[in-house]
């Protein structure tokens, strides 16, 4: 990984400030570093805009003070020893002023098992020019395929990471990895008919992307979006397509599974390990050790192992997501989801977050929703009267699980066959009742930055008609 500068001398340089910093009373301390190289193009309007290749490093210190007061500090100024050794002291002046973290934990040194490819050679070396390749093929897939389609916006990436994670008591690890993605977003129009926004992508964590796949996937579409009809006021049987689940549906789970959200009393599944929180059919886990996930990594951003872990079983409740604090605080295992990701919509955010800048949060790595044996078209034709939801824009309230969407992408269900794509409308409803309700899963998982997810088939929601 070609970064401009020598790896091992700053690794060395962020050893050396752990010691200082414990020399100086930190009761603990740890260290984040992270360089990352970005080759990345995007696309508005059917126009490519190639980027430079792009370089960032830096390192994030936490100091521990005595009585569990920690200290945040972070710096991308990299050139000299004394950069990081000001930044170490800057962690641990805050600690001493900061008010104590109960329970406050760092993991001690574990083994971890090394993660078979999750780094591709040709990915490191890719050029500006190997993005704008798969970009231009991605666009020429979608609007050659079909004249009324138009490319809006997309995005081809190449990116390489180098992670190292440090801790006063012996955690000393590092690893690299690469990922690639290929997105594109388009629309059509005809005889003064402007359909909504669809877009595919392809993400992996090698070079292996087929951008033809994801320019047609998003033509057809489009295409399938014409001839769009009124929503009209429902409640009964939905199903939620794959993105749709990855969205909305995941923010959910992410949020009600997190242990520090039970800490913080913004669950409702806080006390219920046991207990059932959604109905039979559903089966959740958090897999970080997945093979080609995209999320998938060796140990977390705290420097513990990752590994898999069963979260609903059948419908029941059976673990949280924990990292060091929060396992010790409610005296559970630690299950290695430390994550300094944002989860946000960038892509590349969700891939690297804010990195050394930022505190580590309890968040999924690749969270997998166990699939069934039907596929999508199989569920509707199960249902004499219900409706599509293939994706939909809006957010869940954090807590509550309150959704109220409008529909991005949706069809009505008549007599088993999806019909008419619809046009307006919202859905409203709090998920945690739609995961009670959940009468299957698809067979068509697929994959997102941080979830393998199917369709899913809920026994009762609610529309509202468009206006």
């Amino acid at each position: 990984m070609d970064l401009g500068f020598d790896l091992s001398s700053k690794d060395n340089a962020v050893r050396k400030t752990l010691k200082h910093l414990e020399k100086a009373g930190a009761e603990l301390a740890e260290a984040f570093f992270m360089a990352t190289k970005t080759a990345e193009v995007t696309i508005r309007n059917s126009e490519i805009f190639a980027e430079n290749v792009m370089v960032d490093a830096g390192v994030g210190f936490r100091a521990v003070a005595r009585g569990n007061c920690v200290g945040f500090a972070c710096t991308n100024l990299m050139d000299s020893e004394k950069d990081m050794l000001e930044t170490g002291e800057k962690a641990l002046a805050i600690a001493k002023l900061s008010a104590p973290i109960l329970g406050f934990a760092l993991p001690s040194p574990r083994k971890v098992t090394k993660l078979k490819a999750l780094l591709d050679k040709r990915v490191n070396e890719a050029r500006v020019e190997d993005a704008v390749d798969v970009a231009r093929r991605m666009l020429e897939a979608a609007e050659l395929k079909d004249k009324r389609v138009t490319a809006k916006d997309g995005r081809v990436v190449f990116l390489s990471v180098h992670r190292s994670v440090v801790n006063s008591l012996g955690v000393d690890l590092e690893d690299q990895g690469t990922w690639a993605y290929a997105y594109l977003g388009g629309s059509g129009s005809q005889s003064g008919e402007v359909t909504p926004t669809c877009y595919d992508f392809d993400l992996r964590r090698n070079a292996e992307l087929q951008p033809e796949k994801v320019g047609e996937k998003v033509a057809e579409m489009v295409i399938a979006q014409f001839g769009a009809e009124k929503a009209e006021s429902f409640e009964g049987p939905v199903i939620f397509g794959p993105e749709a689940v990855s969205y909305q549906l995941f923010d959910a789970l992410a949020s009600a599974l997190s242990a520090e959200r039970v800490l913080a009393n913004g669950t409702p599944w806080a006390g219920k390990i046991g207990e059932p929180v959604a109905s039979q059919p559903l089966t959740v886990s958090d897999n970080s050790i997945l093979d080609g996930g995209f999320a998938s990594r060796s140990f977390d951003d705290e420097g513990y192992p990752c590994q898999e872990t069963l979260l609903i079983s059948d419908g029941i409740l059976t673990s949280f997501l924990h990292n060091a604090t929060t396992a010790k605080r409610l005296n559970m295992e630690n299950t290695g989801n430390a994550s300094r990701t944002s989860g946000g919509l960038d892509l590349v955010k969700q891939i690297i977050g804010n990195g050394y800048r930022a505190k580590p949060e309890v968040y999924p790595s690749n969270l997998v929703i166990k699939t069934g044996k039907k596929t999508q078209q199989e569920l509707a034709s199960e249902l004499k009267k219900g409706v599509l939801v293939e994706s939909m824009s809006g957010f869940v309230q954090a807590g509550s699980g309150l959704v109220s969407a409008q529909l991005a992408r949706a069809h009505s269900i008549e007599n088993g066959e999806i019909q008419a794509p619809l046009k307006g409308g919202m859905i409203s409803g709090i998920t945690f009742d739609w995961f009670k309700h959940v009468v299957e899963a698809g067979s068509d998982a697929k994959r997102f930055a941080n979830s393998v997810v199917p369709s899913l088939s809920v026994e009762k929601a609610r529309i509202v008609g468009a206006r």
